[in-house]
């Protein structure tokens, strides 16, 4: 069995860092705000990762977004993965070239599969997550895209098992429905999907 992690999530959004609710988004505050409040030079020591995700509901700035990635892992020393808005080969290489270790794909898993392919191809498999978010309806878990807004055709084990042909690295499975809740994780479908997978999720 895979050892369990500690991951901590950061999601940014136009300029700003912010709390989600079932993907809906709330400001807390800007870089400055988050080096006073979360000194990640310190607790890195406690992390085993930081995901950073870029859910503007505008436009997404590459650019402007990995900047901000390039100041959050400066001295600091655990795997950073970010992602949110890659629809290119340009798109990844601005972020691995601004301290990204990894990055996180969504959308272009089922709209752009042959970019999933060259990225994997030319920074590995180990360097692709797989970000998968899905909600119940009636008694049936779906899979979403686009910041959660657009759901697919496909339910979420369906999903999965056309996510892991890609030969994607690792599995980043969001619940839209206990996201930001407090009430925990999804643990009835996590239990299934660690069986059924071999890739870490």
């Amino acid at each position: 069995m895979l050892r369990k992690r500690i991951i901590f999530s950061l999601i940014y959004s136009d300029g700003y860092f912010m709390q989600s609710r079932n993907f809906r988004l709330q400001k807390v505050g800007d870089l400055i705000w988050l080096e006073k409040n979360y000194k990640f030079q310190s607790i890195a020591f406690s992390l085993d990762e930081l995901i950073v995700l870029n859910a503007s509901r505008t436009e997404k700035n590459i650019n402007e977004f990995a900047l901000t990635v390039s100041n959050l892992v400066n001295d600091v020393f655990i795997p950073i993965a970010a992602g949110g808005g890659i629809r290119s080969e340009e798109d990844a290489k601005i972020l691995f070239n601004h301290g990204a270790d990894k990055i996180v794909l969504n959308s272009v898993l089922v709209e752009n599969p042959k970019l999933v392919e060259s990225l994997i191809g030319r920074y590995g498999t180990q360097s692709i997550v797989a970000s998968i978010d899905y909600k119940n309806l009636e008694g049936v878990n779906y899979a979403y895209i686009h910041d959660g807004s657009v759901k697919l055709d496909m339910t979420l084990e369906e999903y999965i098992s056309y996510v892991v042909s890609l030969n994607v690295g690792e599995i980043y499975l969001n619940s839209i429905e206990k996201d930001g809740t407090g009430f925990g994780y999804d643990f009835d479908v996590i239990s299934v999907l660690e069986k059924e997978i071999k890739l870490p999720l």
